[in-house]
């Protein structure tokens, strides 16, 4: 691309704006340097990179922040021998922290690569090197310092030095407190001068302390001496510090040793994270300005809602085009200083920023070409130097841009011929456009002209446009109408400025009559269009108010289906408790008999006992089936018969109806609590006689095995439920339910249900020949 193109379409302030997102050096000099692509493939290649990138943080989260030094001149350094410093080493260590942490954050998401599998890729090849990385951390303490655990002999040398020097400071001590030398020290403290310990002495005093003078004061009252007692354990001293030094110096030439040895591993993890950080950064101004990638067509521009990237989204004014497909030529018109340039600058930007791959503030669903070269003339670049004026500046940049043009290529070009003669600057301007078709590019130009707007009306391959403007507020409203020529506006412009009426009428009659009719027709096309869109946004309000009412209706229903469900469930809950108390009742009645040892039979008990357990399981089972319906209440005597629905079975009321509608009734020999709502009263009487005489009673069959194999957990329960409401009739001393083993979720099942049943005294597994843990064996109570 052209430097003028790129300072003309302002794409340096866009790149910048991209790169505050970036936070390492390194990726954004890196997008700095790969430049605009040079071919379809290779921007493809880019856009899907990209598109992962922002993808992989609006599913997820931003990629692992962190330092990432540029660390090839260190660790080259390192690789020939080279000895790094402390602080160099804590800068490493950080970017390789940062390196392991990106690997870690594509590890975590291993199920999400095959939607990612360009960015797990890259991070795929990432080779944390997290034994240097602990090496760095155990050898150099945060201040820099070499920390002592660093190795044994650097830990055993510290631990001289520290004795050495305690021994010093002893003996120091000792002069200090010597009542004889409390005249020669000039004050009483230790101090060091050339790393040798010292003590302050009074000048005039110095021939009753042997040794040697280090220093003395500013004003030469003091002079520092190292006592002859101190000389030979401040030579130790010194040598053991000469030895802590070598052995840092070794341990930091191993460390980089190390490090150079890994020097291949570790910039190929530097250059795929500084790809990778370049590529979210990109996401993350996607994100930040709304924008999507384009796709790539040939030849065919769309852009939904596009607008200026820097500018403010709230209030800026999205821009929309559809263009390409037929034409190849955009004409742009309408008054000075009426959004022509801004429409342009905008168009231009957003196919710069495409080519160089970056994202576009529009929505998704935007396509643009790949264009070669982009070409701009736009704004005014008179130069008094050169002394060119606005037409030279205007033709000497379409000069330079037609030596290059071609059918791959896009020309902007702002007030084309502007700047002579109207009549030879529209002439001109028609002759360069011509030019262009011929080779094929792709233009959009401005133009105040009306020759242009008729030419473009005419011609095949060309199409106009305007920028919507407002004469009641005499601005523009940044609008772009596609396919619509705009109308100047003087006369509207003038008039709304206070022209006088007269001078207006003259000036529309020195108009010629075709041009006069021309923007007669301009202006009743703007109404038009301006009437039909206000029609079109009120049909979108009624379809939006349509849309609210759908979804109104929608939660009603949802809200109904829910308590729909709630009631059901409620009903269910209350036949379940109503079978309980009756089952309870039952139990107790047959005890009560059985005491009494009266000739009952046993087997019409054990049939009541059936068609109450027959019950709770429709119950059960056709809970979505079930209406919960309230019936108008009945009148109801005592001694009347009735019917039970839910138990399907008859009855008899056995006392008055209270005045929430309850009573008593029995049903067969069972008596129980019910509500008109459960009844309906029936003209026939039940039968209560027994079909057997006093003495004639047939002892019961009485089961006590139950197999339960090859059923599920919830017919189980059901089946253990009426076996042990049989047996509560006869009470047998042992019951037996054969589960099997498998995989013993039924065996715990049955575990589980014995243990809360109120009415089982104790269980066991079977014996061994009684089929072992394939059986449980129950006693009632």
């Amino acid at each position: 691309m052209l430097p003028q193109t790129l300072r003309r379409l302002e794409f340096e302030k866009i790149l910048e704006r991209v790169i505050e997102n970036i936070s390492s050096a390194g990726a954004r000099e890196k997008l700095r340097s790969r430049g605009f692509a040079r071919h379809p493939a290779e921007l493809e290649d880019w856009k899907a990179q990209c598109d992962e990138a922002i993808r992989l943080q609006m599913s997820f989260s931003p990629l692992p922040d962190g330092p990432l030094r540029d660390l090839r001149e260190d660790v080259g350094f390192a690789s020939i021998g080279g000895v790094l410093q402390p602080s160099v080493l804590l800068s490493l260590m950080d970017t390789l922290r940062t390196h392991r942490r990106v690997f870690l954050f594509f590890e975590q998401l291993l199920e999400e690569e095959g939607q990612f599998p360009l960015s797990f890729d890259y991070a795929r090849r990432i080779l944390p090197q997290r034994s240097l990385e602990e090496r760095i951390e155990e050898v150099v303490a945060d201040d820099g310092e070499i920390k002592s655990g660093a190795s044994v002999k650097l830990a055993s040398i510290r631990r001289s030095i520290q004795s050495n020097e305690g021994a010093i400071r002893r003996k120091i001590e000792s002069f200090l407190h010597d009542r004889a030398l409390a005249d020669v020290l000039q004050e009483s403290l230790v101090t060091m001068r050339n790393d040798r310990f010292v003590i302050p002495v009074k000048a005039e005093q110095r021939r009753r302390v042997p040794g040697m003078v280090h220093d003395r004061s500013a004003t030469g009252s003091t002079l520092y001496i190292e006592p002859m007692a101190l000389v030979e354990m401040n030579n130790e001293l010194r040598e053991l510090r000469n030895e802590e030094q070598q052995e840092i110096h070794r341990i930091l030439q191993e460390l980089s040793g190390q490090i150079g040895e890994e020097k291949d591993a570790i910039l190929t993890n530097q250059e795929l994270v500084t790809h990778l950080f370049m590529l979210f950064g990109l996401g993350k101004f996607a994100l930040a300005i709304d924008g999507h990638l384009p796709a790539i067509t040939e030849g065919r521009i769309t852009l939904k809602k596009a607008r200026h990237p820097l500018l403010d989204p709230k209030t800026v004014v999205a821009m929309d085009m559809d263009f390409g497909e037929e034409a190849r030529i955009l004409v742009i018109t309408g008054p000075n200083t009426g959004g022509k340039t801004v429409a342009l600058k905008n168009l231009g930007l957003a196919c710069l920023m495409h080519q160089y791959g970056l994202p576009i503030a529009a929505q998704a669903g935007s396509t643009l070409p790949f264009f070669e070269d982009i070409y701009a003339d736009i704004g005014d670049e008179q130069s008094i130097e050169q002394s060119l004026s606005t037409f030279s500046s205007h033709m000497t940049n379409v000069v330079q841009i037609l030596a290059g043009a071609d059918k791959d290529s896009l020309v902007l070009l702002d007030e084309l011929g502007a700047g002579t003669d109207p009549q030879e600057g529209a002439a001109l301007a028609r002759s360069i456009l011509m030019e262009l078709q011929e080779r094929g590019s792709m233009v959009f130009a401005t133009s105040h002209y009306s020759e242009i707007k008729e030419f473009a009306l005419t011609e095949e391959g060309y199409e106009n446009a305007s920028v919507e403007f407002d004469v009641a507020t005499l601005s523009p409203t940044f609008r772009l109408l596609m396919g619509t020529p705009g109308s100047s506006n003087a006369f509207a412009i003038s008039r709304k400025l206070g022209m006088p009426e007269s001078i207006l009428r003259r000036a529309d009659h020195f108009l010629e009559g075709q041009s006069a009719q021309l923007d007669e027709l301009l202006s009743q096309l703007e109404r038009q269009r301006s009437e039909g869109e206000k029609e079109l946004e009120e049909a979108r309000k009624s379809a939006e108010e349509a849309k609210k009412t759908q979804r109104e209706l929608e939660e009603k229903l949802d809200r109904f289906q829910q308590q729909r469900e709630k009631m059901l469930e409620e009903a269910k809950e209350e036949a379940r408790e109503l079978l309980f108390q009756t089952k309870e009742e039952a139990r107790s009645i047959m005890k009560e008999l059985r005491a009494m040892r009266t000739g009952v039979d046993y087997q019409a008990m054990e049939r009541q006992q059936e068609r109450l357990q027959d019950a709770e399981g429709r119950v059960q089972t056709k809970k979505k089936k079930k209406r919960v319906t309230h019936r108008p209440p009945i009148k109801l005597l005592e001694g009347e018969a009735i019917y039970i629905p839910h138990l399907q079975a008859k009855g008899r009321a056995i006392s008055p109806v209270d005045e929430n509608g309850n009573f008593q009734a029995m049903v067969g020999i069972i008596k129980m609590s019910l509500n008109l709502q459960d009844v309906e009263k029936i003209e026939e009487e039940p039968t209560f006689r027994s079909s057997t005489r006093k003495g004639d009673t047939q002892p019961a069959v009485v089961q006590t095995s139950l197999d339960l194999r090859g059923k599920d957990v919830e017919s189980a329960r059901i089946e253990i439920d009426r076996f042990l409401a049989q047996a509560l009739t006869t009470n047998p001393p042992q019951l037996e339910i054969i589960h099997g083993k498998g995989t013993g979720v039924l065996r715990q099942f049955v575990q589980e249900y014995l243990k809360k049943n109120k009415y089982v005294e104790e269980f066991r597994y079977g014996g061994y020949y009684e089929g072992g843990d394939g059986v449980t064996m129950v006693k009632l109570k």
